[in-house]
């Protein structure tokens, strides 16, 4: 989940800090499909549709999906950031509010090819990262995991807040399950 959320930052961050909404059709599909590339490898391809707002503070993307070998496992839709492009020279990533309308995940990612598996692990450890985060609103209305993600299909909702600074971690964050069973989880971690 960290992974993803970081990934997830990641595309809000590097593509409006960099485009402009002026450049004329051709010359901003060359610039996504630049985005694109450096974000994507030989077996992983993000591609990125229906960006808006992109040198604002407040910017949406109307669909990102990754794919592998096998074709797309990760779509996310109606995606928004609203975040304080500032406190980056500070050294701090500060996001009012993330938030995406549906999340899909199809299956698991196939393995990088030609690397080695990844070594069983050894326990939970927090990632080190360049700068802060704070995540005050995590607003994610449906995310639906395929059958295979965890040996059983499932749709959740997920909000909260993050934050990560100096190695500690500060979150909350309430999952509701809207399919089969239904059920709540919360999680309150520091």
């Amino acid at each position: 989940m960290t992974r993803f959320l970081a990934l997830l930052a990641l595309l809000f961050v590097v593509f409006p800090a960099f485009a402009q909404e002026e450049t004329p059709t051709e010359e901003r599909s060359y610039f996504v499909g630049l985005v694109e590339d450096q974000l994507s490898t030989p077996n992983r391809q993000i591609r990125l549709n229906g960006i808006q707002g992109a040198l604002s503070s407040d910017a949406t993307i109307g669909e990102i999906t990754i794919a592998d070998r096998e074709g797309v496992w990760l779509r996310i839709v109606n995606a928004r950031i609203d975040w304080t492009r500032r406190a980056l020279l500070l050294g701090r990533l500060q996001i009012s509010t993330l938030s995406a309308e549906r999340i899909e995940v199809t299956r698991k990612p196939l393995p990088e090819e030609g690397l080695p598996a990844p070594e069983a692990s050894t326990g939970f450890a927090l990632p080190e990262l360049p700068v802060s985060i704070t995540l005050d609103q995590l607003d994610v209305q449906r995310v639906v995991f395929g059958p295979t993600v965890f040996g059983l299909a499932s749709e959740l909702a997920i909000n909260g807040r993050v934050k990560l600074a100096d190695g500690s971690l500060d979150t909350a964050l309430n999952v509701t399950r809207l399919d089969g069973p239904g059920g709540k989880l919360t999680l309150a971690a520091t």
